[in-house]
């Protein structure tokens, strides 16, 4: 009934199945597979508790970054706010600057126009001046050369004018 020769035992399905099961276990006791097995588990768990935490945090991250966005729009009208005044300060500073100046250049120009006008008046009335005392000195010389009479009482007039004088 049963042969046990060792052709038989080498073809039996069970013997083989028993050297392989013995085979794969030494192999797997001196590869170290079930510590391998582990390490490789717990690299796994750690990498998704990793994953979780950095999922946390970007979360933490995404939430603050959303509530500055939702305040985003009140900082920009802020700032455009404070710049549209520093605008408008610049622009009224600059304004009476250059008020200042064009009122400090009228005050040059008028006083250099009234300067201008003395010297044109007092050059006029130098001029006028002498040219009066020609126009007399010539009228005087002819009405002496028509009258000699004249002359004389000119003179006289002149000495009795000195005589009066305390000297």
């Amino acid at each position: 009934m049963f042969d046990f020769s060792y052709a038989n035992i080498l073809h039996s399905n069970v013997i083989n199945f028993a050297i392989m099961i013995a085979f794969f276990g030494a192999v797997i006791y001196f590869l170290k597979v079930p510590k391998k097995l582990e390490d490789y588990r717990a690299s796994i768990q750690k990498t998704v508790e990793d994953s979780d935490s950095l999922k946390e945090e970007a979360k933490k991250e995404f939430e603050k970054v959303s509530d500055s966005l939702k305040n985003i729009n009140d900082e920009l009208d802020e700032i455009v706010k404070k710049a549209e005044e520093t605008a408008k300060a610049f622009e009224a500073k600059t304004r009476q600057d250059l008020d200042k100046t064009v009122k400090t250049i009228k005050r040059n120009i008028e006083k250099q126009v009234h300067s201008e006008e003395n010297h044109v008046q007092a050059e006029l009335l130098k001029n006028v001046s002498s040219s009066s005392i020609e126009v007399a000195q010539r009228q005087i010389k002819s009405a002496l050369d028509k009258d000699k009479e004249l002359h004389k009482r000119y003179i006289n007039d002149f000495i009795n004018s000195l005589d009066k004088l305390d000297v």
